[in-house]
C-alpha cells in the first residue's frame, strides 16, 4: 500500500475537494459576517430597544399614548386638525417611532442573507422543527412586527424554510422577556397565560401546517435549502481557489487572505442589503400611512363605552391584526383599556392580534409566499384573538357573578 496515496481525480472527488475547500475558504467571510451581526446586535439592545423596554416597564400604566400609532409624537395631534393633516402628521411620528427597529431590522437582514449563504446547510428536516428555530431566532431580537418583516424577508430570501421566517416575524414582537414582563404587570395573569399559549400554536402549529399548502415548486425549493450542499460559486470564484484536478490532496488547501475575504463581504452585504431596501422600504411606508389613516378614522375611544357583542368584537380584532403598532404598544394600550372599564373579552382580542401582525406583515408575506398564506395567517391570528376574546369575556364574567354570588 503506497504511503502517499493519489488523489482522486473522478468527478466526484473534484466535486467533494471543491466542498472542503471552498468551506475552508469562506470559513473567513462567514467569520467576518458574525462579527457584524453581533455588532448590529450589541449596538441595538444596550444602545436602544432594552433600555427603552425596561423604561416603559418601570413606567407601567403611567405612560401616555400620545398618537394612535406611537408612544411619543414628534408631531402633536391638535382637535384642531383636519383628517387628512392628522393622518399625516401621525405617519411622520410613526416613522419617527420605528426607525431605530426598522433600520436594525433592514441591516439585520441583510447580515443574516450574507451570512446564511456562506454556510452549507441552511435549515432542519421537518416543519416542526424549523418553526421551533424561527422561535429561538425571534424570540431574543426585541423587535415589533413591522421591524421582523424585512428579517424575515432576508431569512427567507437566503435559503431558510418558510416557517423559520414566518416564525420569527411572530415570535419577535410577542414572546421577547421584556415584553412577557410588561405584560405580566398590565393585564391580568389569565390574560398572559392565554396570550402565550396562543402565540406558541401559531408558531408552533399554525405556521407549520400553512407552510404545507405552498406550491410545488416553493416546496422543491425548499426542499433544495435543507440539502447539506453548498451554494452555487460562480466560476470566477472557483477560479480564485487555485483549484486543479491534479492538486486535490488534502492538507494543502488554498486560504482566502483577510483583506479579499473583508472585501468580498462588503461587497456581498451591501447587494443584499439594496435588495431588502428595494423590497421592504416602499411597503413599509404604505403600511405607515394606511395604519395612520385607520387610526384616526377610528380612534379607541370609539369603544370604550360599547357593550360586549360579537360584532364588535370582530371589528376590533381586524382593527387590531391591521395596525402597525410598535413592540410593546399592545400591552400599554390594553393596560390603559383595562383601566378606562373596556370590556375584558375586546381587551383579550387586541392582546392577542395588535402587535402579533399588521399590515406590513401582511404586504411581507403576500411578497414572499403570496395571497393565499398571508390571508391565511392573519386570518387565523384573527380566528385566535376571537376565540380568545370570547373565553376571557366568558371567564370574566363567571368570575364577576361568583363575586357578587359571595357577597349575596
Amino acid at each position: 500500500m503506497s504511503a502517499n496515496p493519489q488523489p482522486d481525480t473522478s468527478d466526484r472527488g473534484i466535486i467533494a475537494a471543491l466542498h472542503r475547500q471552498l468551506g475552508i475558504r469562506f470559513g473567513t467571510r462567514f467569520g467576518l459576517m458574525l462579527l457584524l451581526l453581533a455588532l448590529l446586535c450589541v449596538l441595538f439592545w444596550t444602545g436602544s430597544r432594552y433600555p427603552a423596554l425596561n423604561e416603559k416597564l418601570m413606567m407601567s400604566g403611567a405612560i401616555q399614548l400620545e398618537d394612535p400609532l406611537s408612544f411619543e409624537a414628534k408631531y402633536p395631534l391638535t382637535e384642531a386638525m383636519s383628517i387628512p393633516e392628522r393622518v399625516f402628521y401621525s405617519t411622520l411620528n410613526w416613522i419617527n417611532t420605528n426607525k431605530k427597529g426598522m433600520t436594525f431590522g433592514i441591516l439585520f437582514a441583510a447580515g443574516f442573507m450574507t451570512t446564511l449563504g456562506y454556510l452549507r446547510r441552511r435549515s432542519l428536516q421537518g416543519g416542526f422543527a424549523n418553526s421551533v428555530l424561527g422561535l429561538f431566532l425571534g424570540a431574543p431580537l426585541g423587535v415589533c412586527a413591522n421591524c421582523a418583516a424585512p428579517i424575515g424577508r432576508g431569512l427567507y430570501a437566503s435559503g431558510m424554510r418558510a416557517e423559520t421566517a414566518l416564525s420569527a416575524m411572530v415570535a419577535s414582537p410577542t414572546l421577547n422577556f421584556v415584553v412577557l414582563t410588561m405584560l405580566l404587570a398590565l393585564v391580568p395573569f389569565y390574560m398572559v397565560v392565554i396570550k402565550v399559549a396562543l402565540s406558541l400554536v401559531v408558531i408552533l402549529a399554525v405556521v407549520p401546517l400553512l407552510c404545507r399548502l405552498l406550491p410545488a415548486a416553493q416546496q422543491a425549493e425548499v426542499s433544495a435549502a435543507t440539502a447539506s450542499v453548498p451554494p452555487s460559486w460562480s466560476a470566477a470564484e472557483l477560479a480564485a481557489g487555485d483549484l486543479e484536478a491534479g492538486n486535490l490532496e488534502a492538507g494543502a488547501p488554498h486560504r482566502e487572505g483577510l483583506i479579499r475575504a473583508f472585501w468580498e463581504v462588503i461587497k456581498a452585504y451591501l447587494g443584499n442589503l439594496w435588495y431588502i431596501v428595494r423590497m421592504t422600504v416602499p411597503l413599509m411606508l404604505a403600511a405607515g400611512f394606511l395604519g395612520a389613516l385607520v387610526g384616526t378614522l377610528l380612534p379607541s375611544e370609539m369603544i370604550t363605552t360599547l357593550p360586549f357583542g360579537l360584532g364588535i368584537l370582530l371589528l376590533v380584532a381586524l382593527v387590531g391584526l391591521f395596525m402597525p403598532v410598535p413592540i410593546g404598544f399592545d400591552v400599554v394600550m390594553c393596560g390603559v383599556l383595562i383601566a378606562s372599564g373596556l370590556a375584558q373579552g375586546y381587551v383579550m382580542a387586541l392582546l392577542m392580534t395588535l402587535g402579533s401582525f399588521s399590515v406590513y406583515s401582511f404586504f411581507i408575506i403576500n411578497q414572499m409566499l403570496g395571497l393565499r398564506i398571508a390571508a391565511l395567517l392573519g386570518a387565523a391570528i384573527a380566528s385566535l384573538g376571537i376565540l380568545a376574546g370570547l373565553g376571557a369575556q366568558s371567564y370574566h364574567n363567571w368570575q364577576s357573578q361568583r363575586a357578587l354570588e359571595m357577597l349575596l
